[in-house]
């Protein structure tokens, strides 16, 4: 007897023995019959040892949720909060992208919203991608960005409506690709990391820690190379990398001289100045593709 599921999923057989006549028809219907016809051979034709096919095995719900993460425009935050009587958010540093949460709790005091990240079911015949990005598409109106996978999120009661596993994805983008959307869209916030992880603002079910994993990758991804997400638009100086980093990792991000000795490893300089500045021009750099490759982490 099979000790799990991966055991009987290896040891698929034909069942030709369990078979009636009109299973045989179903088995022997042609392909052009359509998905359901193909789905019900696939389901009479197959089965393990024990008599199951795959239909016999729960099966439960998969959604995806997603942590954008990005650095604002300080300015613009108080654009956008500053004349609400909602909560503010004027910190600094990584904030991530939520939205109205659709999911409320019995006890949960209409008064007082929740907060989630962008998410939904999987669809019949769609790939985990298009699910995230429908997912952003249709809860935030963004569009564009190429969301990476976190890990599985599998918690047993992690979902008050049933057993869902949730695949975690994240993504950390340049302020101005989702700058519209958080402005305009009263069903969205933007908060910060550390906001979350300190439990001042309220998310839903195990959302805190998809938001915390994925700021933990992204930091430890600057503290490998200058830029690895390229939000910075080069040629730049070392005081705005060094800011960047500040605001991402602050507690990872070593003292002035060591950030500036092991960034310039990873760095070409252009031979050129900034301009238009309060005084002295600072030198200019862009990021070095030989070092630190031309795209984002994988």
């Amino acid at each position: 007897m099979p000790r799990n599921q991966d055991e009987q999923h290896s040891n698929l057989s034909t069942g030709s023995s369990l078979e009636t006549e009109g299973k045989r028809a179903i088995r022997d219907a042609p392909a052009a019959g359509g998905s359901t016809a193909r789905r019900l051979r696939s389901q009479e034709l197959w089965r393990d040892e024990s008599g199951r096919s795959l239909e016999d095995y729960p099966r439960p719900s998969v959604a995806v949720d997603v942590a954008v993460l990005t650095v604002p425009d300080p300015l613009d935050l108080e654009l956008r909060y500053s004349s609400s009587s909602q909560e503010t958010e004027s910190e600094g540093g990584l904030h991530v992208l939520l939205v109205l949460s659709e999911i409320r709790s019995s006890n949960q005091p209409l008064s007082k919203p929740s907060w989630s990240l962008p998410g939904t079911f999987l669809h019949d015949g769609e790939t985990l991608i298009q699910a995230t990005n429908r997912a952003l598409l249709t809860k935030a109106g963004i569009k564009g960005l190429h969301p990476r996978q976190l890990k599985v999120f599998d918690e047993l009661r992690r979902d008050p409506r049933g057993r869902v596993l949730s695949v975690g994805h994240f993504e950390l983008v340049n302020w101005e690709k989702i700058r519209q959307a958080v402005l305009f869209n009263p069903d969205i916030r933007l908060r910060s990391v550390r906001s979350v992880a300190e439990k001042r603002t309220r998310v839903r079910i195990d959302h805190r820690e998809i938001v915390s994993q994925a700021a933990e990758r992204v930091q430890a991804d600057y503290r490998s190379v200058p830029d690895p997400y390229r939000l910075l638009a080069e040629p730049f100086t070392l005081r705005d990398l060094e800011s960047l980093h500040r605001r991402i990792d602050p507690d990872g991000t070593p003292a002035k001289d060591t950030f500036r000795r092991r960034m310039m490893n990873y760095l070409v300089d252009t031979e050129s100045t900034s301009s238009g500045s309060i005084g002295k021009p600072a030198r200019l750099f862009e990021n070095n593709p030989s070092r630190t490759g031309r795209n984002r982490p994988t």
